[in-house]
């Protein structure tokens, strides 16, 4: 089956769904960084600080990249990046503000990273040539943010005041999480895996994630999770009443104002000298 070698390859709706999934991605991304970046100074140790720098610098590139495809979508990168305001974004709802505890950047961590590479690994089998070239090296990077995730959850799971706080964390996340590949009949995810966009539809992406994180949330005894034949299940899906398939996101709001400075960049760009 030929590829898909420029955007104007592609069909409309095809074209349309891309960019309806490409630019969630972006905005997860680059949030995600921002909530990394807060824990460079306030870790529980120097080595995880570093960590958190690392990931947040790896988040940010992540994000560029993305939005810079955008322009072929009809979307313009540098008003994505700058000129949005709360709820244009397209981002998850524990984005939207502070992380405030270490166990909860864990959930996002474990949860949420791995979901979106999970995402993006079904971009890197892709018919559209020019991202699957691009996903492979951001994958590469994304392989310390899972060992990050899976070390922290097992290590803080020692304690039971810690299994404590990690397994509330993981209950408010969760569902935000989970909700981020769609439903089953996901018409954006659909549209894509016809075309061979996408490797795989939503609930075969939702059983890899769940596959990816079961066993070391099981090992943490966090019950959000069973085993199930070859696999792993859970029992806490999303309510899908308040699903938005443009937002990828359950439930409206968006990111606050702080965190829309940060995104945007205000404070740098009031550096600029003309």
């Amino acid at each position: 089956m030929s590829g898909y070698k420029t955007a104007a390859d592609l069909t409309d709706d095809v074209r349309e769904a891309l960019g309806a999934l490409l630019l969630p991605l972006a905005d997860n991304k680059r949030l995600l960084g921002i909530r990394y970046s807060d824990w460079m100074l306030g870790a529980p140790s120097v080595e995880a600080g570093i960590a958190c720098s690392a990931m947040a610098q790896d988040e940010w590139g992540h994000a560029r990249i993305v939005y810079s495809m955008l322009k072929d979508f009809g979307f313009d990168p540098d008003r994505l990046e700058h000129d949005r305001v709360s709820d244009e974004y397209r981002s998850v709802a524990p984005l939207d503000a502070d992380v405030s505890s270490w166990p909860r950047l864990i959930a996002l961590d474990f949860l949420l990273d791995t979901a979106l590479t999970v995402q993006f690994e079904a971009l890197r089998d892709s018919r559209f040539e020019p991202i699957h070239y691009k996903v492979s090296k951001l994958l590469d990077e994304e392989r310390f943010h899972f060992d990050h995730g899976h070390g922290w959850t097992i290590r803080l799971a020692e304690t039971d005041a810690g299994r404590d706080a990690l397994t509330q964390a993981f209950e408010e996340a969760w569902a935000h999480v989970a909700g981020w590949f769609g439903p089953d009949d996901d018409p954006v995810i659909g549209v894509l895996a016809d075309a061979g966009v996408i490797g795989v539809g939503a609930s075969a992406s939702r059983a890899r994630w769940l596959g990816r994180i079961g066993p070391a949330l099981a090992s943490a005894g966090i019950g959000l999770v069973r085993a199930e034949g070859d696999g792993w299940t859970t029992d806490s899906g999303p309510d899908w009443s308040g699903w938005s398939v443009e937002r990828r996101r359950l439930g409206g709001g968006g990111p606050d104002e702080d965190t829309l400075a940060r995104a945007r960049g205000d404070r740098n760009r009031d550096l600029v000298i003309d």
